[in-house]
């Protein structure tokens, strides 16, 4: 056991897969040089703490950005230029400096399963100081992604319900991973918490000045008595070279008590956010009588609401062929509530 070690949390800028990318070479090439640069940055962040840091975190999608916009091509194509196998041949740099470096890696990618041709998934995932893969969450909730909740009932049966909701328990403590909004879904995170978590990595690309990203970040940490590392992107580059900055900086680092203790704030590429995590600090806490020792104090039993479907499972049984699919179908999930006289209908609407 490791009590007390550095994170060093890479917010890197990112050369997205565009949609006029031509060929799986040049998407392949993107994703190298996203790559490089990523890991160049880890070792200047590494070096300066000369062998403090102990995990390194990289943002959401940081090789390949997402498909959001394309509008002349169908999801296929993303399958096929961006996607990966987790761990996999494009990923063995990465391996090889966890190795080397004698680090663990939380990083997040698309990802292609063979198990499930025509799906791809947006997976966050675990590298230990041997260079295995030893954590990949797949996320569950988003309005552009496919989730496994899409074929529940084929992803469980080949599984089992535990992998839904993975923790990895290592030497630096129970570590667990989601992305970017699902940290506005705090089911989530009191998931990971039940199972034993302590340090919640967020691999993010969001608006870092949009504050309820931040606050709802500060409240999974605290709600739960979990450290959590946002790691946001620096930016991405645009056709023209120049750097967007809509979801760019903010990476922030969060104590059980649900105060920021470190942050890279401006855009751009950064390794300035190096925290210092507590272990034992976490755990001492959780075991005392402290008022803000909250999952101590839960009553399960008495969330009777979640015993009803909103959104249902097992709806793309077939791989869903476009997103606006996933918008038609929140759009029936609201419909439903709206007739059920759980959520009024809005004289105007926003749309």
């Amino acid at each position: 056991m490791t009590p007390r070690y550095r994170v060093c949390a890479c917010q890197t800028i990112i050369r997205p897969v565009t949609e006029d990318v031509a060929s799986p070479a040049d998407a392949r090439a993107i994703i190298r040089d996203n790559l490089d640069a990523a890991l160049n940055l880890m070792w200047k962040g590494v070096g300066n703490y000369l062998g403090a840091v102990r995990l390194v975190t990289f943002p959401e999608m940081f090789l390949t950005l997402a498909p959001v916009g394309w509008r002349n091509r169908p999801s296929s194509d993303w399958l096929e230029l961006a996607c990966l196998e987790i761990p996999g041949p494009e990923l063995e740099p990465l391996l090889n400096a966890a190795r080397e470096a004698g680090v663990y890696i939380g990083a997040n990618a698309y990802e292609f399963d063979p198990r499930w041709p025509g799906r791809y998934f947006n997976t966050s995932f675990l590298v230990d100081p041997n260079g295995d893969v030893i954590l990949k969450y797949r996320r569950l909730h988003s309005s552009v992604t496919p989730s496994p909740h899409d074929f529940l009932d084929e992803y469980v049966a080949e599984y089992g319900w535990d992998a839904l909701f993975p923790v990895a328990d290592t030497e630096l403590g129970r570590i667990a991973m989601f992305p970017c909004m699902e940290v506005l879904t705090p089911e989530v995170a009191r998931m990971y918490a039940l199972k034993g978590a302590e340090v919640l990595l967020n691999p993010t690309n969001d608006s870092a000045d949009f504050p309820g990203w931040t606050a709802c970040k500060q409240a999974r940490a605290l709600e739960n008595n979990c450290y959590l590392i946002s790691t946001n992107a620096g930016g991405w580059l645009s056709k023209r070279g120049l750097l967007e900055s809509t979801n760019a900086g903010g990476t922030i680092m969060v104590d059980y008590m649900g105060r920021i203790f470190e942050e890279a704030r401006p855009a751009g590429e950064s390794m300035k956010a190096r925290g210092l995590i507590d272990i034992e600090q976490l755990r001492a806490h959780r075991h005392s009588s402290n008022v803000l020792n909250v999952i101590a104090q839960l009553r399960t039993e008495l969330y009777t609401g979640y015993q009803q479907t909103i959104t249902p499972p097992n709806r793309f049984k077939d791989p869903m062929k476009d997103h606006s699919e996933l918008r038609k179908l929140y759009a029936e999930v609201m419909e439903k509530m709206t007739k059920q006289g759980i959520f009024p209908r809005p004289i105007y609407s926003d749309e």
